[in-house]
């Protein structure tokens, strides 16, 4: 595969991803792809045969995205709320990219009605972000209350509430409670 290659499988997945987050798995077919970069459908299907495929591979690239964003959750280096302010961070900087949900959020939603790989997909990234926030959570004191479930619940729905009122306000409001919660 030449640089080009992989370009072009790059763009095909930036636009799928940016797709899926405004409208969701269904609302977006090969051929939106195809003529937003320019070209035949035939050339999606080249890079991801199935619909399938595709979803797959950008819920896939977003969770390594994120977790490496996220960095270690058990550095010594760190202390929890450290690691929170990073999780928070990258929630609000999801937000910020067009003011959307997680890609997540969008499509595990609406899992039930997911192809088995896609649903995989999510599912897999929920369990690796719950992983992630749990060992970050290790160490912290018991008065904080802190627990990775009501956290990545309280994430997600700000994010969905911040997008559905155009207004960032929510995600900062749940930023600021987690910050608190971290220093008790």
């Amino acid at each position: 595969m030449g640089a080009d290659t992989i370009s072009k499988r790059d763009q095909i997945l930036d636009i799928a991803e940016r797709g899926y987050r405004q409208g969701g798995f269904a609302g977006l077919s090969f051929r939106d792809i195809a003529a937003a970069l320019d070209m035949k459908s035939a050339s999606v299907h080249y890079h991801f045969p199935h619909k399938e495929d595709l979803g797959k591979a950008v819920v896939e690239r977003y969770t390594e995205n994120l977790l490496d964003s996220l960095g270690a959750p058990d550095s010594a280096d760190d202390t929890v709320r450290d690691r929170l302010v990073r999780l928070v961070e990258a929630y609000r900087a999801a937000f910020a990219e067009g003011e959307s949900s997680c890609l997540c959020a969008v499509l595990g939603s609406v899992s039930p009605q997911l192809p088995p790989a896609v649903q995989a997909a999510v599912n897999s990234y929920f369990t690796r972000l719950m992983t992630w926030t749990e060992t970050a959570l290790a160490g912290a004191e018991p008065a904080t209350n802190l627990n990775a479930s009501h956290i990545i619940s309280a994430l997600q729905g700000a994010m969905i509430l911040s997008v559905a009122m155009g207004d960032a306000r929510y995600l900062d409001e749940v930023a600021e409670d987690l910050a608190e919660k971290s220093h008790a």
